[in-house]
């Protein structure tokens, strides 16, 4: 018993013909009535009773109809299913600490509006468990900095922002790690993305020996910079969002500050609700 003899079967049952059953599936009526040969012959039943040029269940055919609607509903559903045309189950997104911040609030309230039947499940996670996770299947989609270099991965550009340094207010002017006048700077674990950025910046200006503490926290950062005691890589878009930020100054790094945002997906994996969301972003 298989699926396209069901389906001819069906048909033939609602249209009470092989050419009327043919039209509808687009097919050869020959193509019907082998088909609905074989199902007979596999069932060991007759399931039509034949009348000039008009078929009539029998009393198997009957009883068989309903089941094969099932089986065909639950085919159909798997298929769909399969090829993400339809937007259930959970889109689950994971996304840096900075994303959460400002940028997806607002993304998640643009997709409240245009698709009410997404649930979302959002993940706060580190750069390398982001990638990591997006790989392995356990994340439809991730936001975090990017480009990422990977065969087995997509991006796309979500949003540009800038990383700042951040000093207390007296400082003098910076533009390269020589020109800095304190004896700490505050970043996160060696696992984030921005402190491998921070890290980079300081070898290449010969201050690499310079003591970096980590504070999981950018209000004790700011905390700790308008005290005076050091200094800080921050977002323009997180520096925003912290009460006291116009009491520290800000120093553009040029190119070293540029701060691209990326979508990230499995190649080949982008399930259409993820699929939803960075339209839903394009539209901002």
């Amino acid at each position: 018993m298989q699926i396209p003899q069901l389906r001819a079967f069906c048909a033939v049952a609602q249209t009470g013909s092989i050419t009327a059953a043919a039209r509808v599936l687009n097919k050869v009526p020959s193509s019907i009535t082998v088909r609905i040969r074989q199902l007979e012959e596999d069932l060991g039943r007759e399931l039509f009773l034949r009348e000039s040029k008009r078929m009539f269940l029998s009393p198997a055919g009957r009883q068989l109809l309903e089941h094969a609607q099932r089986i065909l509903d639950l085919a159909d559903g798997t298929r769909a299913l399969m090829r993400d045309e339809e937007s259930s189950g959970p889109l689950v997104v994971g996304a840096l600490d900075v994303v959460l911040v400002d940028y997806m609030p607002r993304l998640i309230g643009r997709m409240r509006q245009r698709h009410r039947g997404i649930h979302l499940n959002v993940r706060h996670q580190a750069s390398e468990d982001l990638v990591a996770h997006v790989a392995d299947g356990s994340l439809d989609v991730a936001l975090t900095e990017g480009p990422v270099i990977s065969k087995a991965l997509k991006s796309k550009v979500a949003f540009v922002d800038e990383m700042l340094l951040v000093t207390a207010p007296g400082h003098r002017d910076v533009t390269t790690p020589a020109d800095l006048d304190c004896t700490e700077l505050y970043g996160f674990r060696h696992d984030c993305s921005f402190r491998f950025r921070m890290d980079r910046w300081l070898s290449c200006g010969n201050r690499a020996d310079m003591p970096v503490i980590e504070i999981e926290s950018y209000h004790t950062m700011l905390a700790c910079v308008s005290a005076g005691m050091g200094a800080a890589w921050m977002l323009r878009s997180i520096l925003k969002t912290l009460p006291g930020h116009h009491q520290v100054k800000t120093h553009s790094l040029g190119e070293a500050g540029r701060t691209e945002i990326h979508f990230v997906w499995r190649d080949g994996h982008l399930s259409r609700n993820a699929a939803l969301l960075m339209e839903t972003a394009a539209m901002d």
